[in-house]
């Protein structure tokens, strides 16, 4: 029983992500494991719940009635085994985090102080910066952090992704002549454009997702992507921004021939020496659970 339910939570979490690659991300388990679960749950249940290609994954119709069926009863039993780890798990003594500024001024950071509102023996010690910072040699228990860290040594949990969009001010777009244009790499590294430290150039991917990087030119630096934001609502910038910054009243998505930015994902990291890995995943799954609920939000606004 135990392994047909660990097998439906792996397919809610492909419908829901719409890939196996993601799925595996969420659920911190290898992707090769998140296929072959799949195939065992369809040889179990004689169905085809998803058809798969080299380039996507849809879900079958007697797929997503099933989806529409467990989904809910597989969210109850998450929470209620998550009230009972909650009813056990103790957090006491200093926690050390350290992410980024824009994210923890956003929401990383007020979700923590809910967190520690709950707990009244934790005491939080946060850092906000846009430098990656050496778990151990700067006494970091949690990193919050967008991409890879350098120490090889850390935890990575995925938390969610982060697509990006290339964009400017209508006023730019319009003095520019970009509108209904698609650039190509050496037109978009002609033109004035503000640089979110610590990246110095914009990663891209082809269609058949292949990576590669555009140096644009580099007319203003910051180190703040709510800087950046502003640098192109003065009509004099471009940037590429979190699509999430992306303010469709004022700005103009600037599309790339056959290119798109890539996707970046928010990670925690940890090493597991001062705080019980159990008190930490407990954390992770709390901010993890404010994020979606402010996507959803968000997506029926």
């Amino acid at each position: 029983m135990k392994r047909i339910l660990d097998d439906l939570n792996i397919f809610c979490a492909v419908v829901e992500t719409g890939s196996l690659k993601r799925a595996s991300e969420r659920l911190s388990v290898p992707h090769s494991t998140v296929s072959r679960r799949i195939e065992a749950l369809e040889q179990s249940l004689g169905l085809t719940l998803l058809h798969r290609t080299t380039r996507e994954v849809k879900v079958s119709t007697r797929g997503l009635e099933l989806y529409q069926d467990c989904s809910p009863m597989l969210e109850s039993i998450a929470s209620a085994v998550n009230m009972a780890i909650d009813a056990e798990v103790s957090f006491k003594g200093k926690l050390n985090v350290s992410m980024p500024v824009r994210a923890g001024l956003d929401f990383l950071g007020p979700w923590l102080i809910d967190f520690a509102a709950q707990h009244s023996e934790l005491v939080l010690d946060v850092s906000l910066s846009n430098t990656n910072k050496d778990l151990i040699k700067d006494e970091i228990d949690l990193a919050f952090r967008v991409g890879p860290l350098p120490d090889s040594s850390a935890i990575a949990l995925h938390l969610w992704d982060i697509p990006y969009v290339v964009c400017a001010h209508r006023d730019y777009v319009n003095r520019h002549k970009l509108l209904d244009k698609a650039l190509s790499v050496p037109e978009l590294e002609q033109l004035p454009s503000v640089i979110a430290k610590p990246a110095s150039s914009w990663a891209l991917v082809d269609t058949s997702q292949k990576q590669m990087t555009a140096n644009p030119n580099k007319a203003l630096v910051v180190d703040d992507l709510a800087l950046a934001q502003h640098a192109v609502n003065s009509g004099q910038y471009m940037a590429m921004l979190p699509q999430v910054m992306f303010d469709s009243t004022t700005m103009v998505e600037i599309p790339l021939q056959d290119l798109t930015p890539r996707t970046r994902v928010m990670y925690a990291y940890y090493l597991g020496r001062r705080h019980a890995q159990s008190q930490i995943k407990h954390l992770i799954r709390y901010i993890k659970q404010r994020y979606l609920a402010l996507a959803t939000v968000n997506t029926r606004g």
